[in-house]
This record gives structure tokens, sequence and C-alpha cells, in this order.
């Protein structure tokens, strides 16, 4: 604007056709897309400053010169052709190279950009005028954001393995372990109190009894802890008979909530994927539990369908829904958690709030070799 404001004087001098050539070339100078004007033998004959920038050359280096210096050697093939070709072709504009095509830079480098070639009949000829913008850090910030989210899974993958490992092993010394002490304690404490041939004081029994619950507690949480680590059933019988047992413990644990699952009986005897089904299971776990927590719904439902090589879960609740923002992965951890889960093992989530209200989560896994 400051040098538009500069030539203003001048400007409002010049004749109405020095006018407009005095606007044009301010907007040409102005313009951060580089813009190209060639004639219909491809030479060029317009080349603005931001031109001159994305290319790393000055206008009077290139006038004259075919356009095809300013492309990559290995692209050059064809070029002049195909553009008298759209010349003859005629029309106002049309998309370059589906909005992407290679450019080549003073220094030798490529460079990445998007643009429109447009055709323009004049009093004094035909013409070829390109736009170009300059979209090559943008495209190495997606390939790096991309290689990126490569590097996650492969992470994501490595832990969930892990994950399973570890879970296996604490399961195992839960049961094997702390579980028969915690059994053998409680022989110990009924037998000792078996043998007792003088009835204890008030005082001790009751301490006898209050050890007694407590024993049985640290039981009952130890079961519980293996159930929580190691799905019941998922290994031995996998993922819908799982998912059955899981939900019909969750259901007697809130009558009030009506939780169903349905499987078609197809799909009852299909086992998929190890890693599959465990992250599934673990999907739909989070999802039911969401839904008990913060959706306050009274009712939520599981579907699973699908086939030897595709496995689709939605679980749906008749809650508040989702909070603003929380459907896309950086609005909620617990939706993260759950994406995070599924593209490891090449499988998908997605949350959406339904339009009649509640929340709809779902889980497909497809294989595509």
């Amino acid at each position: 604007m400051k040098a538009l404001a500069e030539a203003e004087p001048a400007f409002m001098t010049c004749s109405s056709q020095e006018q407009s050539q005095c606007l044009l070339g301010a907007v040409l100078k102005l313009t951060p897309d580089a813009i190209i004007g060639a004639d219909m033998d491809g030479r060029i004959t317009l080349f603005n400053p931001a031109a001159e920038r994305i290319f790393g050359r000055s206008s009077a280096s290139v006038q004259g010169e075919p356009v095809e210096i300013l492309i990559p050697e290995r692209l050059r093939a064809g070029h002049h052709e195909a553009q008298q070709r759209f010349a003859k072709e005629g029309g106002d504009a049309r998309v370059m190279g589906l909005r992407r095509v290679k450019g080549l830079h003073a220094d030798g480098q490529e460079i990445d950009l998007e643009g429109r070639i447009h055709h323009v009949k004049l009093p004094q000829g035909e013409w070829s005028i390109v736009s170009l913008h300059d979209v090559t850090a943008r495209l190495q910030a997606e390939t790096q954001l991309q290689y990126s989210r490569v590097k996650l899974a492969e992470l994501t993958r490595k832990l969930m393995a892990q994950e399973r490992v570890l879970v296996k092993r604490l399961a195992q010394v839960l049961h094997d372990q702390l579980g028969q002490t915690l059994a053998a304690i409680r022989m110990c404490h009924e037998t000792i109190i078996a043998r007792q041939t003088v009835k204890a004081p008030a005082e001790i029994q009751r301490l006898d009894e209050r050890l007694s619950t407590l024993i049985g507690q640290a039981i009952l949480q130890v079961r519980q802890v293996l159930v929580d680590l190691r799905p019941p059933l998922l290994e031995e019988q996998g993922l819908s008979v799982a998912l059955d047992n899981e939900l019909r413990n969750r259901a007697q644990a809130v009558p009030q909530i009506d939780i169903t699952i349905h499987v078609p009986p197809s799909l009852e005897a299909i086992r998929w994927p190890a890693e599959i089904e465990h992250a599934a299971f673990m999907v739909v776990r989070e999802a039911v539990e969401n839904a008990l927590r913060h959706a306050a719904a009274d009712s939520i439902a599981v579907d699973l369908t699908g086939g030897a090589l595709l496995l689709h879960l939605t679980i749906s609740d008749n809650g508040v829904g989702l909070p603003e923002g929380a459907g896309s992965s950086l609005g909620h951890l617990g939706i993260l958690g759950m994406q995070e889960r599924a593209q490891a093992v090449g499988a998908s989530v997605t949350c959406t709030r339904m339009p009649e209200g509640g929340t709809r989560v779902t889980f497909h896994w497809q294989c595509l070799s």
C-alpha cells in the first residue's frame, strides 16, 4: 500500500491508458504469487517480482527465454506441445497439473507450485498467463508430519506389544503368587481359629472377624485387577464372547442402565488377529466407561458386524452427547487414546454426536493384504 501511496501523484497525472498500465504494474508488483506470461511460441514476456523471488531469477534474464527453463529438465519433454494444444483449445483458464506442478529454482533445486494457466486474447496477440503459488514449505511440513505420524504409530505398536507382554506377566504374578499367598493366609487364619480350644475374648473375636473380612476383600480386589488386566475369555474364546462377558458384568454393576450387545450368529465363532481383538476390546471398554461416567445415559448398545477380513464395532448411547470440540482427537484425551490404539493396528476410531442426542463411537478394521 505504501508503494501505491507514493505513486499516487504521478498516477493521477497519467492518461486513462497509462493509468491502467500503472495500476496493472502495481498489482503485478504487489501480488505474492508468481505471474508469468508467455507468447504463443512459449517464450517469456512477463515475469513479476514474486516470480523473481520464487525462481531466483531476474525478469531481464528470462525475457524471451522458453518457459521450459523454469521446469526441471526431466519434465520438459512435451511441455511445449502441451502448451500449444492448450492455446488451440481456447477457453479462459484451467487448473495446472491437478493444481500442483514442479518448478526449477536458479540454484538447481526443485520447487513445488500450485497454479492456474490462462489463455488471453488481445488485439495485439495471444498469450498464456500462469499464476503460481510456492507450496514447497507447506509440502515439506506435510511430509514431516506424515513421517512423524508413521513413527508415532510404530512407537504405539511397540508400546502395545510391550503392554500385552507386561500385562500377561503381571496377571500371572498376581494369580500365581499374590493370589496364592492370600489364599494361604486365609487357610492359615481359618486353621488357627479352628484349633482354638478356649473361646477367645470378645475383642480377639472381633479382630479375627475383621481379619477374615480384609483377607476376603483382598482376594476379591486381586480377582478384579486380573479381570481388568487380562480380559476374561479374550485369548481363549475370542472377541464376541469376551465382549458379551464384559458387558454382562457391567450390566450387573449398574442394573439401572440398559447395556446390550448384538453379534450376528455367523460372527460368534470368528477369530480376528490377536492384536485387532485386543485393540477392539479395549476401545469398547473405554467407550462404555466414558458413557457410564460422563454421558448420563440410560441405554448403551454395542453392535458387532463384519466378516473374516472385516471388523466393525459401534458403541452408541442416548446420553448428553459429546461436548463441543471433543469429536477431534485434540479435544478429548480419552478419544485420542482410542484413536491411537486403533491406528497402531491399522484400524480407525471415530466419535460423533448423534442428531437425536447421544454419542456413537465406531471401530473399523479391514484386512487390505
